[in-house]
């Protein structure tokens, strides 16, 4: 499942928004009927999750945080507390609650963005971006950083299969 591309809609009066047309085609070929919304932990905007994709990270963060580290514990409920269903009406819509709307500084013109296996919904005029210095530099850093990782692996086994021999 894979959602892509930057598309700007509005909410109506009732926080209802057109999800749009690409993204909904995406979730009914993989068979999603609805999806779990909550804040980004990190930006002020607001996350769509697939609820197969949702599950999955719950799945993770459970196995992740233990349930007796009380501070563990409290991060994990905070995350998983702050989130509502919301499915797709028969129009294409998706009601937005107040709430949400509010804490993410939304008014009425937003931004769909998506993010892969998520969706991210922005205020229209505030989404945020690297500079291409930045964007190159963390992406050089990341890949670089996993070439390394395999580099070491492949260094590890060939050791491992020499003192077999």
């Amino acid at each position: 499942m894979r959602f892509l591309g930057n598309i700007e809609a509005k909410t109506d009066a009732k926080g209802r928004a057109f999800l749009p047309a690409s993204f909904r085609k995406v979730l009914a070929a993989s068979g999603e009927e609805s999806l779990v919304l909550r804040q980004d932990v990190f930006e002020n905007l607001l996350v769509l999750y697939p609820v197969s994709v949702w599950n999955a990270l719950m799945d993770d963060m459970r196995r992740r945080l233990s349930r007796w580290d009380r501070r563990q514990q409290m991060a994990y409920r905070t995350f998983v507390s702050s989130v509502v269903e919301v499915g797709i009406d028969g129009s294409g819509r998706i009601l937005i609650p107040r709430s949400f709307l509010e804490a993410a500084g939304i008014s009425q013109n937003i931004r769909f963005v998506g993010m892969g296996d998520t969706i991210e919904i922005w205020p229209a005029d505030t989404m945020e971006t690297m500079s291409k210095e930045d964007f190159g530099k963390v992406l050089n850093e990341a890949m670089n950083e996993e070439k390394n990782m395999k580099e070491e692996n492949r260094t590890e086994n060939t050791r491992k299969e020499e003192t077999h021999d």
